[in-house]
């Protein structure tokens, strides 16, 4: 489960000039400027296995930090521009409100990533359908 999610979490990873990019959720959102949900749920489920079997007490590989620092911060640019007045861009595929319920499990999500420290799926509204009994 772990290698699925890493492999998962490093396919949303520009830079290795694969055509796989484009089809993952970071990919779709930098190429295509939507929020694609089916393919959120995945990078999320992905984030989540991972927050699963990090040690409380250990570190997060360096390479695996930096793939979801620099991921974080361009999916945040996103969410930023979306609401910016003076930017002609919005989401299409979510609306307005959607995007602050996405952006909360998106950003735990990564915290949980990196801490272990994964809050129970039961506990939001928004509830990934790809992970079962939260």
């Amino acid at each position: 489960m772990i290698d699925e999610a890493l492999t998962e979490i490093f396919r949303n990873m520009p830079g290795d000039g694969s055509d796989e990019w484009e089809k993952t959720f970071f990919g779709f959102l930098s190429e295509f400027g939507d929020w694609h949900v089916e393919k959120f749920w995945v990078f999320h489920k992905a984030l989540i296995d991972i927050g699963k079997k990090v040690d409380k007490k250990g570190s997060v590989d360096r390479e695996l930090s930096y793939a979801l620092l620099y991921i974080q911060d361009s999916v945040l640019t996103h969410i930023a521009s979306h609401f910016d007045p003076a930017i002609d861009w919005q989401f299409t595929s979510i609306a307005g409100e959607e995007i602050y319920g996405f952006k909360e499990r998106f950003e735990l999500a990564i915290l949980g990533a990196i801490s272990g420290e994964v809050i129970p799926e039961t506990s939001f509204d928004l509830i990934n359908p790809l992970i079962k009994n939260g």
